[in-house]
Formats: structure tokens, C-alpha cells, sequence
């Protein structure tokens, strides 16, 4: 059986898991990564999750934030972090569920990828509620800055709200749902 043919048999609910799951892999890769969570306009400073860069002259612009000493700071890339491989660990699994044979139709890899997609996403919501109330809080530097916040920032809110809705898709999956497959296939 081909790769098609996996893709052609798999349930509608797992079509739509993987779409949207590899939507969000790719959403949340780069908001994972890129430098513009929120910004500042006078100072045309962006800040990341693990970087702040300003538009300055200097060859990189660029300074590291891990392990900055902002309590709340590393709270937000813990609970992001959670998330971010939860969408990658459950991407991983649905390509089994979808794609290898011994996996296939396997209910209990099925619910595997629900709960973790539906743990992990309620992982990445805190992140982001704590990242949101203290960019309106107006941090790090003054209250005087107007931060906004970037793409990096709604990247995450889609990758967020797609990992949920795949955890939903994949619960429904894994109990047999009107999707089809289901049950409870071994997997030796």
C-alpha cells in the first residue's frame, strides 16, 4: 500500500488532524523562533521568545534572553516550550497512525495524540495568557512603551487553537466516531 493509499483510507477526521496539525507545526516552528512576539516602535525593538533584535546598525542587532532573570519571563518559555512539542510529538504520531501500517487504525494512538495535543495546548494557552497580560503591563524597561504585539505572537494563538481542535478530531477518532477507524487494533 502506498503512501496515497494510506492518505485515500485514513477517516476524515484524521485528514483534517494532519492538515491541520502540519499547519500548525509550521505555524508554531516559526513563531517558536522568530523575533516579534510584541515590539516597540520608537525603539523598533522586537522581542521573541529567546531574543530581542532592534533594527539597529550593529551586524547582528540581536541579544539573547534565555535565562533572563524575569521570573514570569521563563514561566511563559516553559509553558510555550510544552506546547511547541506537543504539536511536534503529535504530528509525529498522527504521520504513524496515518502512514505505518502497524499503527494504523490504532485507537490507542489515537487517544496518545488527543490527550497530549489537548494537554500540551492547555500548556501553550497559559504561556500565552501570561505573555499577554504582561505585555499590558507595559515591560520590561518603562512604563512609558508601547508594545504591540507581533506575528509571532498569533502564530502561536493558531498553532495553539489548531492543537486543540486536533485533539478533539483525534478523541473523536480514537473512540470511533463518525470520522471512521477507531477501535482498538494492537499494535504488534
Amino acid at each position: 500500500m502506498g503512501v496515497v493509499d494510506d492518505l485515500k483510507g485514513a477517516s476524515i477526521f484524521c485528514k483534517v488532524a494532519f492538515i491541520l496539525l502540519l499547519i500548525a507545526t509550521l505555524f508554531t516552528c516559526i513563531s517558536y523562533t522568530t523575533t516579534d512576539w510584541v515590539y516597540e516602535d520608537v525603539a523598533k525593538n522586537h522581542y521573541g521568545l529567546w531574543r530581542i533584535c532592534g533594527e539597529a546598525e550593529v551586524p547582528t542587532g540581536c541579544q539573547t534572553i534565555d535565562g533572563w532573570a524575569n521570573d514570569w519571563y521563563g514561566v511563559v518559555q516553559a509553558f510555550v516550550t510544552f506546547g511547541f512539542f506537543g504539536i511536534l510529538i503529535s504530528f509525529f504520531l498522527v504521520v504513524l497512525y496515518i502512514f505505518v501500517s502497524k499503527c494504523q487504525k490504532n485507537g490507542e494512538v489515537a487517544i496518545a495524540v488527543a490527550i497530549i495535543c489537548i494537554a500540551t495546548g492547555v500548556f501553550y494557552l497559559i504561556g500565552i495568557i501570561i505573555f499577554g497580560a504582561k505585555v499590558t503591563d507595559k515591560w520590561p524597561e518603562s512604563a512609558t512603551k508601547d508594545y504591540k504585539f507581533g506575528y509571532s505572537f498569533a502564530l502561536s494563538i493558531i498553532a495553539f487553537l489548531l492543537e486543540i481542535v486536533v485533539g478533539v478530531l483525534m478523541l473523536l477518532e480514537g473512540k470511533g466516531g463518525v470520522g471512521g477507524g477507531g477501535g482498538t487494533k494492537p499494535l504488534a
